[in-house]
């Protein structure tokens, strides 16, 4: 399996997990999920998460789809982080069972359930682990390294782009030319940037030959 990056910026956050700009803004801001990783620290500054933050994103999205108040959502959370402060990111580990209104917590030893908001019905329960399995799947994804072909002075080569979580674009490098190095901010972007890159390291080798000639 692919190694999980160490962190992924807010846009990268928002598509994986599947919720809005504004919900992840607001969540930071109203401290139900700030970012864990860096957090925004004013303008031009950004929010990177961590991928125990994506699953607890992801959790709170199911919440609020099955039905759950956000006030209801932000009671569950602040209860687990009070009670069960042996486990790191509870929203992330506990298994929880949605009962109506209501948020039941499984206890880390299995045999008891926990009210941690209010009275309700309709029970609908679902394990972290299946969601934690899914995020993985969609950042390896979005990190997994894609080829593009440029072609320069007659040649074609081929370019190897590795998407940036954290600050977006790609870094980009041409295997059949050691030491090509670019980045871009678009797949668009990439090929111009590969080119220019390429003719620059042509034109470096060209130079030690055409000094000989003049002698």
């Amino acid at each position: 399996m692919a190694k999980t990056q160490a962190g992924f910026s807010a846009d990268v956050a928002r598509r994986v997990v599947g919720i809005t700009y504004r919900q992840l803004d607001y969540w930071d801001k109203t401290g139900l999920v700030r970012p864990s990783v860096e957090k925004a620290r004013g303008k031009g500054s950004r929010r990177v998460y961590s991928f125990e933050d994506l699953v607890e994103l992801r959790v709170i999205g199911r919440l609020l789809a099955a039905g759950v108040s956000l006030p209801t959502v932000r009671r569950a959370a602040r209860y687990l982080r009070e009670h069960f402060k042996s486990v790191v990111r509870p929203l992330a580990r506990l298994t929880l069972i949605v009962e109506g209104k209501r948020i039941l917590v499984r206890t880390l030893e299995g045999k008891h359930l926990l009210d941690a908001t209010a009275n309700g019905q309709l029970m609908i329960s679902f394990a972290v682990g299946p969601i934690a399995q899914d995020l993985r799947g969609k950042v390896t994804a979005l990190s997994a390294p894609r080829s593009i072909f440029v072609k320069v002075q007659g040649c074609a080569y081929e370019a190897i782009l590795t998407p940036d979580l954290v600050a977006g674009g790609y870094s980009i490098e041409v295997p059949s030319l050691p030491g090509v190095f670019t980045e871009s901010n678009t797949l668009k972007e990439a090929r111009a940037m590969v080119a220019d890159a390429i003719r620059l390291r042509l034109a470096v080798q060209a130079t030690p030959t055409l000094s000989r000639k003049a002698r």
